[in-house]
C-alpha cells in the first residue's frame, strides 16, 4: 500500500530514521483502528454523546493533526521532488493527486483525506482478508489442494506469482471473492440501507 500510495517501501531494518517512520506509520493506523473498532455508547444512548465519557472525541482530536502531520510530511517532499525535476521514478499516488490541474485539482487538506483513507482502509483489511482465507482453505483442504494445482499449472516452482498471472488463475480469484462473501473486512453495502420512515424494531424506537 505505501509502495503504491507515496512511492516508499519500509524495511523494518532499514535505518534508524526509517525505523521510526515505520513505528509512527503503525501507530496512526493502530490509533485509528482501535477507535473505529470501539463500541461508542453515545452512538446508542445519545445524551451521553456531549461527556465523552469513553475519551474518543478527545482521542480523535488528538489522531487527526499527527495523520495531517504524517502526510503533510511525504507530499512535501514529492511537491519539491517534482518541482527540482528530480522525480525519475514511476509516479505514485501522490504524484498523481499533484498532477491534477483545474477543476480537478484538490486542496492540501483533500489530498490528505484521500491518501490515509486509502493507507486506513488498504491495511488492515487486506491483512483480515488473507487470514480468512488461509483459515478458510485449512478447514477445506480439498480448495487448498485445488488452488495449489492451479499455482503449479500456471506459474510453476521456480518462481514468484506475478500480476500478469492472476488473470489466468480463476479459481484462486474465485476462493478470493467467495471468502470476501462470507468474511467481508468492512461493512461494504453500509449506504445502501437507509430509513426513511420512523420504525418500531424488538419495541425499540428507530428515528
Amino acid at each position: 500500500m505505501m509502495c503504491s500510495v507515496f512511492g516508499r517501501k519500509y524495511e523494518l531494518d532499514f535505518g534508524a530514521s526509517m525505523n521510526n517512520e515505520v513505528e509512527e506509520l503503525k501507530g496512526l493506523v493502530d490509533e485509528g483502528y482501535d477507535l473505529l473498532g470501539m463500541l461508542n455508547w453515545s452512538d446508542h444512548l445519545p445524551w451521553l454523546a456531549d461527556f465523552d465519557a469513553q475519551k474518543i472525541r478527545f482521542r480523535c482530536s488528538n489522531l487527526v493533526p499527527r495523520v495531517n502531520r504524517f502526510v503533510s510530511r511525504i507530499i512535501s517532499e514529492h511537491r519539491t521532488g517534482v518541482e527540482a525535476g528530480r522525480d525519475k521514478k514511476a509516479p505514485d499516488f501522490v504524484d498523481v493527486l499533484l498532477s491534477l490541474q483545474g477543476p480537478d485539482k484538490l486542496s492540501d487538506s483533500d489530498m490528505i483525506a484521500v491518501l490515509w483513507e486509502m493507507i486506513f482502509r488498504g491495511t488492515d483489511t487486506v491483512a483480515v482478508l488473507i487470514e480468512w482465507i488461509m483459515a478458510r482453505m485449512v478447514l477445506h483442504p480439498d480448495v487448498q489442494w485445488t488452488v495449489h494445482e492451479e499455482l503449479d499449472k500456471v506459474v510453476g516452482r521456480s518462481r514468484s506469482v506475478n500480476e500478469s498471472d492472476i488473470s489466468e488463475m480463476v479459481y484462486l480469484t474465485a476462493v478470493v471473492k467467495e471468502v470476501l462473501r462470507l468474511h467481508p473486512p468492512g461493512p461494504l453495502l453500509s449506504w445502501a440501507r437507509l430509513a426513511i420512515t420512523d420504525t418500531t424494531i424488538d419495541g425499540y424506537h428507530v428515528p
